[in-house]
């Protein structure tokens, strides 16, 4: 009966712990490499909570792990309370050798089964009995396994070991008589249940305290009335089967209790003959807990590795787009968020600016695509550094009055971006189901704000180091260097698609002049000024920088020499009614101005600069404040 269950059950149980090991063994070694020059020991994970051994130390069977010297390296509580030692207290003593065996034929019983494993074999549940360290005799069931390498090489014995007291009562208990030796079941571990046509005959003591409910309200009733709605066809099956001869191995499911809390049952049963009919024995163990610390340590697993590829992707990019998906992307899937959105904070307009959103519809992110820094729920959430959550939001204005009801957003949560204590932005997350937000979740999703505020703030940093190597420090226009590049660029271009650039070279007439009068620092501020004149008259399209001096460049693609002319000509007029004041003296300039293009006038970069030099300079000749294009 209940041996054959045992035995399926220590297989799937076996099964279970060397994939969890595995699995652990195999995270190490992936993060190991993602981690590169971190030198990431497997202690050192261990120490950072990114692995676990609570798995493991939650089960209720023993666990030992013996080296390939045949040394016992590792045991579980459940283990050590099982044979009564403490758990290091045979560390380091060989499995062969230790002072639980019952006989010698336990001992040769235990050599074969690990032999036969190392050589890549498997076992079945053995049953013996061992000795615990007070001298008492368990029933136990014995299996092994062995984790292997990535090369195949054994790496690891795991032996599980399970006591089987309750199952050899029970067994005993109706093997001697078709009265129920209540004694022992009364005072069994596990709740015990005799169902017959449906209906239960018996429960024990541990039954009633799991289900909530005296034996007098059970007995005669359907058993099924007691099983959660979506799990009780699952459990019907099973004891159809079992009463067909069918073995069944142990399975969960969900029984609601008397004061309607639902609470995680493993069932495991058997098929007996009670009164002259079949019937079904069964024995019931609360796994809540242990459900409830699988969820939790799967939550934390899948957190700890969002914020570790999160925080790699961080690291490896500075294209703040790309990233921003990628990550609110990684943050709707670990939370089982429906629909999320970045916003950026745009300092000179002081507005909130949507750089990424999923899950929305294109009309709601027209409503919030763009919103002032004090206006509605991020700007409210930028400036109070604290997370905002709201659990209904059809009860909240600030969320109705933005569309978040009309779009179906049920609930919702946001957390600042903050980066060196200033604010960069909001990231927000709703679902469009009616949901909690626990404090863990929120402070997971602050986690990776923090983290998006590292990389929005790295990406700043590094645009503007771009800019600064690229722009002239006096004017603010582009500088000679990356004015180059862009020609080169355009050049190849309009070669590329048979299109015309122009390029046009402005000096500063009487600079000199100016400087040796007013000195050089009202120079610079005459310099200044032309520079704003040129860019406030520069299309996207347009590239203007400081060639050097007193000359400046603009360079205009997808242009002929005459539409060049014509923003050329517009410049040198504002340019003439330009009057800075130096001491009170209204000062006058002028600039001449020369223009050549490509292919009209040039066939490369060196001959294009050339002939707008030349073009300048015979504006100079011709008196300055004029404009010249190149002509043979």
């Amino acid at each position: 009966m209940g041996s054959e269950i045992e035995k399926k059950y220590a297989e799937k149980t076996k099964k279970q712990l060397v994939e969890k090991l595995e699995a652990l063994h195999k995270r190490i070694a992936e993060l190991g490499k993602l981690e590169a020059g971190s030198k990431w020991t497997e202690e050192a994970l261990l120490e950072r909570g990114l692995v676990t051994s609570a798995a493991i130390e939650q089960m209720p069977d023993g666990v030992m792990l013996v080296n390939m010297d045949g040394k016992l390296t590792y045991m579980n509580e459940a283990c050590a309370r099982l044979l009564g030692y403490k758990a290091g207290e045979m560390i380091g003593t060989s499995a062969l050798e230790l002072p639980t065996y019952r006989e010698s034929k336990d001992r040769e019983k235990a050599r074969k089964i690990l032999k036969k494993v190392i050589s890549g074999g498997s076992t079945e549940p053995v049953d013996m009995d061992v000795i615990t360290k007070d001298g008492r005799e368990i029933p136990v069931s014995f299996t092994a396994s062995v984790i292997k390498d990535a090369q195949g090489n054994s790496k690891t014995l795991v032996a599980v070991i399970r006591d089987v007291t309750e199952r050899k009562r029970a067994e005993d208990a109706v093997r001697g008589s078709e009265e129920l030796s209540r004694g022992m079941l009364e005072t069994a571990t596990t709740g015990i249940y005799l169902l017959q046509d449906g209906r239960l005959q018996y429960v024990n003591r541990l039954f009633e305290e799991i289900s909530g409910y005296r034996s007098d309200e059970l007995l005669g009733t359907y058993s099924l009335e007691y099983v959660h709605p979506e799990d009780r066809e699952s459990v019907r099956a099973k004891a159809i089967e079992v009463l067909k001869g069918q073995s069944s191995s142990p399975y969960e499911f969900r029984l609601i209790r008397k004061d309607l809390e639902t609470v995680w049952v493993l069932d495991r049963i058997t098929s007996i003959q009670y009164k002259g009919k079949r019937s079904v024995l069964g024995t019931l163990t609360d796994i809540t807990e242990r459900k409830r610390i699988e969820t939790e340590v799967l939550d934390y697993t899948r957190q700890i590795e969002t914020l570790f590829n999160v925080g790699t992707a961080v690291s490896q990019t500075l294209n703040l787009p790309e990233l921003l998906d990628s990550v609110l992307e990684r943050v709707l899937g670990v939370t089982e968020i429906e629909a999320g959105g970045i916003f950026l904070l745009d300092k000179q307009t002081d507005e909130l600016v949507l750089k990424a959103y999923r899950g929305t519809s294109a009309e709601f992110v027209g409503k919030v695509g763009g919103l002032m820094v004090d206006e509605g729920f991020t700007g409210q959430e930028a400036l109070s550094k604290k997370p905002f959550v709201v659990e209904d939001v059809a009860a909240d204005p600030r969320l109705t009055r933005m569309g978040a009801e009309e779009e179906g957003i049920q609930s919702f949560a946001a957390v600042p971006i903050v980066a060196k204590d200033k604010v960069l932005g909001v990231m927000g997350v709703g679902s469009y189901r009616s949901r909690k937000f626990p404090d863990r979740e929120v402070k997971l999703l602050s986690t990776i704000a923090n983290q998006i505020g590292m990389a929005v703030d790295n990406a700043q940093l590094y645009e503007q180091a771009l800019e600064l190597a690229s722009t002239d420090g006096l004017t603010g226009l582009y500088n000679r260097r990356y004015l180059m590049e862009q020609v080169e660029r355009e050049l190849s271009r309009a070669e590329r698609s048979n299109g015309s650039v122009s390029l046009m070279m402005i000096d500063l007439d009487g600079l000199k002049a100016i400087n040796d009068r007013f000195g050089h620092h009202e120079g610079d501020g005459i310099l200044k000024g032309l520079g704003s004149i040129i860019k406030v008259n520069t299309r996207t399209s347009d590239v203007a920088a400081r060639w050097g001096g007193d000359e400046f460049m603009l360079l205009t693609p997808e242009t002929s020499s005459k539409g060049a002319g014509k923003i050329g000509e517009r410049i040198r007029s504002q340019v003439e009614r330009y009057r800075p004041k130096i001491d009170g003296e209204e000062v006058r300039i002028t600039i001449s101005v020369g223009i050549a293009s490509c292919p009209a006038h040039a066939s490369d970069v060196t001959q294009l600069l050339q002939r707008v030099d030349e073009a300048m300079y015979s504006a100079k000749r011709g008196g300055k404040n004029q404009l010249c294009v190149f002509s043979y």
